[in-house]
C-alpha cells in the first residue's frame, strides 16, 4: 500500500448535470485512475450530480426504478346498496348502464342530489373515482375530476379525487395549477397522505427535468408524510392490508425522493441520509446505494484533497489513515452498487463506469491487484430466486 496520496484535480466541465450525463453517455470519461506512484482523480464536485442525471435518465424509462406514489394505496369501496328504495333502484341502474365517465357522473348526480344519504354512496364514489382514474387524456380526466368534486362533497370523498386532479394537471404540464388546488386542499387538510405524497412525487419529478421551483414544498410535504406514516396514520379509506403494502412500497420511496430532492437543494448530508434509510428499507434497490456510492466517493475526494493540502507532520500522518479508511468505505459501497444493479439493464451503463472506478481504487489500495474484488461484489448479490 502507498504511503503518499497524490492527487491532481482537474477543473469540472461547466455544464448542467443533464448534460455532463449526456456526454458521458456518448462516451466521455469521468474516471478515477491509478498510475505510478500516484492517483490521479478527475474532479467529483459535480460527480454526484453526474450520476443522478445517468440514474435519473433511467429512471424516467423504468417503472422499476423511479416511484410514483399516485395511484397506490387508495382504498376500496365500502359496502352498501341494501334497503334501496325503487327510485334508488332505477337511479343506480341508470349510473351502471350509462355508456361512459361522462354520462354515469350526470345519472350519479341525479342520484346524489335526490338521496345524498342513500347507502351505496360509498360504492358509487369509489366505482366513478376508478373509471375517472382510468381515463389517459388529461383535460378529461381533469373535467371529469372536477365534475366529481362538485357531486361527491364529502371530506372522504374530495380527498380521494384531489390526486386525479393533480396527476391531470401534471399530464397536461401544469403543475402551477396541480399545486395550487393540492396546497389548497392541504390547508383544509393538512394530513391527507394520498396528496402530500403525490405533491412531493410531482415534484420530484419537476426537480429531476431541473426545475426547482416546487422544491421547498415538495420537501416539506415530504417529510409530513413520513411523519404520518411512521406514526402510522393509516387514511381512513384503506384497510389494514392495503395500508400495510402502501407503507412497505411507498414508504422506502419516499425516502428515495426525499434523497433526490435534497441533492436538487444542494445538501448532501441531508440527501445522504435519506438515501442511507431508504436503502435500509428497501435492501435490494440498486438505486439508493448507486446515490450513496457516489455521495461517499465525493466525500473522500474532499478529504483527500485537504490532505494535500496540509503540511508534513503527525496530523498530515493521521489525516492519511482517515482518508484510506474512507477509500475503503466507498470500496465496499461500489461493489455493493454493481452487485444489486447488475440485473437491472437501465443501469449498465453507470454499473460499468462505477466498475471501473472501483477496480481502479480496489488496485491502488491492494497493491495493483484485484484479488479478492469479485468476491467483495459477489457478497452483496442478492440470492437466486428458486
Amino acid at each position: 500500500m502507498r504511503a503518499v496520496l497524490t492527487l491532481l484535480v482537474n477543473q469540472p466541465s461547466q455544464l448542467a448535470p443533464i448534460d455532463i450525463a449526456v456526454a458521458i453517455l456518448s462516451g466521455l470519461k469521468c474516471s478515477i485512475f491509478a498510475k505510478g506512484e500516484s492517483m490521479k482523480i478527475k474532479s467529483s464536485v459535480t460527480r454526484v450530480l453526474v450520476m443522478s442525471a445517468i440514474l435519473i435518465s433511467a429512471l424516467a424509462s423504468s417503472s422499476g426504478i423511479a416511484f410514483s406514489a399516485r395511484a397506490q394505496g387508495r382504498g376500496g369501496g365500502r359496502p352498501g346498496g341494501q334497503n334501496l328504495s325503487p327510485e334508488e333502484q332505477n337511479l343506480a341502474k341508470g349510473i351502471m348502464t350509462a355508456a361512459d365517465p361522462a354520462a354515469k357522473l350526470k345519472a350519479a348526480a341525479d342520484l346524489i342530489k335526490k338521496y345524498p344519504k342513500t347507502s351505496i354512496r360509498p360504492r358509487v364514489a369509489q366505482a366513478l373515482f376508478d373509471q375517472i382514474r382510468a381515463v389517459t387524456d388529461a383535460s378529461q380526466k381533469a373535467n371529469l375530476a372536477q365534475e366529481y368534486q362538485k357531486i361527491f362533497d364529502q371530506p372522504s370523498e374530495q380527498e380521494m379525487i384531489m390526486p386525479v386532479l393533480i396527476d391531470a394537471d401534471a399530464a397536461a404540464n401544469q403543475p402551477e395549477q396541480a399545486f395550487a388546488k393540492g396546497s389548497e386542499f392541504l390547508s383544509h387538510n393538512p394530513d391527507s397522505l394520498n396528496v402530500l405524497v403525490d405533491l412531493m412525487s410531482l415534484g420530484t419529478d419537476l426537480a429531476k427535468k431541473q426545475n426547482p421551483k416546487f422544491l421547498s414544498q415538495s420537501l416539506q410535504y415530504g417529510a409530513h408524510a413520513i411523519e404520518l406514516i411512521e406514526a402510522d396514520k393509516k387514511p381512513a379509506n384503506m384497510d389494514d392490508a392495503a395500508w400495510k403494502q402502501y407503507k412497505t412500497t411507498v414508504l422506502p420511496s419516499v425516502y428515495q425522493s426525499m434523497g433526490l430532492l435534497n441533492l436538487v437543494k444542494g445538501d448532501q448530508a441531508e440527501a445522504k441520509a435519506r438515501f442511507m434509510k431508504a436503502s435500509e428499507l428497501a435492501p435490494s434497490d440498486a438505486f439508493n446505494f448507486l446515490m450513496l456510492a457516489g455521495m461517499l466517493n465525493d466525500e473522500y475526494q474532499n478529504e483527500a484533497k485537504h490532505f494535500q493540502s496540509m503540511p508534513a507532520g503527525p496530523a498530515k500522518n493521521d489525516e492519511l489513515k482517515k482518508a484510506q479508511s474512507m477509500l475503503d468505505t466507498v470500496i465496499d459501497a461500489y461493489a455493493h452498487a454493481i452487485a444489486l444493479a447488475e440485473s437491472n439493464a437501465n443501469m449498465q451503463q453507470v454499473r460499468t463506469q462505477y466498475l471501473h472506478d472501483l477496480e481502479a481504487y480496489y488496485r491502488y489500495r491492494h497493491n495493483n491487484s484485484t484479488e479478492g474484488m469479485q468476491q467483495l461484489i459477489d457478497k452483496y448479490k442478492p440470492p437466486a430466486k428458486p
